[in-house]
């Protein structure tokens, strides 16, 4: 595996994302919706009627610590995992092949020990640097973020063998990927208000309406999410080196890369300017 430092603006990794979802936004962001209610409603939905005892563990979605009944913890234990690799395989899917098939969310459980697995290991190293202090905790999880994009991407690979992979890819690139997310906060911030309007049961006094209402405004974070998850792959593909720029380069003028010696001379373009 080469050595891959990405030197790319910010601002060039989000072009790229953005030239990709013209004309499927609608379907990638339902793609994530999907996948926000498998891993956030869904336990919700337990937290309200089948509370067991509570525990409290750290919400990507809510970006704040969340408090669950002992099943919704359960459920988020077995499950991230899979779902986690299930929208890396749907994003590569679609990143390199304009594959929109929501199916692809569901691969995981194909492999699913070794998904399950992954998302115990990360989450236990990141726990034991993060008991040093916050900020190894923080490097730690980008160390590893490339994890589940790697399992997705080859399945024959072992836990530890994504995990050495994905702390080769980001030794150097730690800075770049955040930084990278640091851009997405502002639009985080404004997509998770409505949500939080509806989730505040002193706004909305009525659970049910409250729980419906927050679910539904949910997709305009998921917009959100999906831009962001775009944005990784094209990360992702930059290290692994199927998605390179021409040494003049531009947004337009990334292309990927054939696995086939012979096409990637001789490729025809298709109308993004990428080669086959």
């Amino acid at each position: 595996m080469n050595k891959i430092i990405i030197n790319e603006n910010c601002s060039v990794l989000r072009a790229i994302s953005r030239n990709e979802l013209k004309g499927n936004w609608l379907t990638v962001t339902l793609c994530v919706y999907l996948y926000y209610l498998l891993l956030t409603v869904i336990p919700q939905v337990f937290n309200e009627f089948v509370s067991l005892g509570s525990i409290t563990q750290y919400s990507e979605f809510a970006r704040q610590n969340v408090t669950f009944s002992y099943i919704a913890y359960f459920y988020i234990m077995f499950f991230t995992g899979v779902f986690s690799v299930g929208i890396c395989s749907f994003m590569i899917a679609f990143f390199r092949n304009k594959d929109i098939n929501p199916g692809y969310l569901f691969n995981g459980f194909e492999y699913y020990l070794k998904c399950f697995a992954l998302s115990i290991v990360i989450g236990l190293f990141t726990f034991l640097w993060t008991l040093a202090f916050i900020v190894p905790g923080i490097i730690a999880a980008i160390r590893y973020s490339q994890a589940y994009f790697i399992l997705a991407d080859d399945p024959d690979k072992g836990i530890m063998q994504c995990i050495n992979e994905s702390k080769y890819m980001m030794n150097g690139n730690k800075a770049k990927y955040f930084v990278l997310q640091l851009t997405f906060i502002g639009w985080l911030f404004l997509s998770a208000i409505p949500v939080s309007v509806f989730s505040n049961r002193n706004i909305i006094a009525n659970d049910i309406v409250s729980f419906l209402l927050s679910t539904l405004t949910a997709v305009i974070l998921c917009i959100v999410i999906a831009y962001i998850k775009t944005t990784q792959t094209v990360f992702y593909d930059m290290l692994t080196e199927h998605l390179k720029a021409k040494p003049a380069f531009s947004e337009n003028d990334y292309h990927f890369v054939s696995s086939i010696t012979d096409d990637s001379e001789t490729g025809s373009e298709d109308n993004s300017g990428r080669q086959n």
